[in-house]
């Protein structure tokens, strides 16, 4: 008497006969102990093999692609870098400027009270000589006409 198998089982024994008979015997065997060293299906270890292939085929096509990506991104963060490095560099001799133009702003502005005081000086001197000189009437109002002279009002 013949048994008759299950059509699922007589499905995948055809599935298997077709693949050994394509693949050949050593390489049917490896299939074999891959799937039963991860624990899962023959057609799901050959999915894994068919799947790890197609990834490093994108790795060869891509793989130059990408490192050449790399170094140009790598040139650009160096670039940017040195940029960054100049500008701290510049942004430094900005304040260094800043401080002195401060230094010499206050230098000038100590200067000019001096002068100022001492205009003040002369000006109370020379206060004093004109009052007291016979012409003082005469000398004020050659001040005050040179004055308006020099504003433009006449």
């Amino acid at each position: 008497m013949n048994e008759q198998k299950p059509p699922s089982l007589r499905a995948s024994r055809h599935a298997q006969t077709v693949v050994h008979a394509r693949v050949g015997a050593e390489c049917w065997k490896v299939l074999v102990e891959l799937a039963t060293r991860k624990g899962v299906s023959q057609t799901q270890a050959l999915r894994d093999l068919l799947e790890e292939a197609r990834e490093r085929m994108a790795e060869e096509a891509f793989g130059p692609r990408l490192e050449s990506l790399a170094r140009t991104l790598l040139g650009v963060v160096e670039q940017q870098a040195r940029h960054a490095t100049r500008i701290e560099a510049l942004v430094a001799i900005l304040r260094k400027v800043e401080e002195g133009q401060a230094e010499r702003e206050a230098q000038i502005l100590q200067t000019l009270s001096g002068v100022v005081g001492l205009c003040q000086l002369s000006y109370a001197h020379l206060l004093g000589v004109v009052e007291s000189s016979p012409r003082a009437a005469e000398i004020t109002t050659s001040a005050q006409a040179k004055m308006r002279a020099l504003r433009g009002e006449g």
